[in-house]
């Protein structure tokens, strides 16, 4: 099974979502690749994401199973219900 990395940056927008950003590359194959990973590189992901996020500090990083980041992507990206 594949691992790869999710980043979560602070700041919430008004709908309650978070910016988030999915690193698809390196496939990484397991949790302690991954986490070693982000320990040697954290300071290139943090400029990383402050240049895509111009600025935004990082909440989180998480290191996550391929078939658990499909679904957590779904339903990210499945469209709210308007309540009435």
């Amino acid at each position: 099974m594949k691992w790869y990395i999710l980043v979560v940056m602070m700041g919430m927008f008004s709908d309650g979502s978070q910016d988030i950003f999915v690193y698809h590359q390196p496939e990484l194959p397991s949790l302690q690749a991954c986490q070693e990973y982000v320990y040697v590189e954290s300071a290139t992901i943090r400029q990383q994401m402050m240049m895509e996020f111009e600025g935004k500090q990082i909440e989180q990083v998480f290191c996550m199973r391929e078939d658990k980041l499909d679904k957590f992507l779904k339903v990210i990206k499945e469209p709210k219900g308007i309540e009435a």
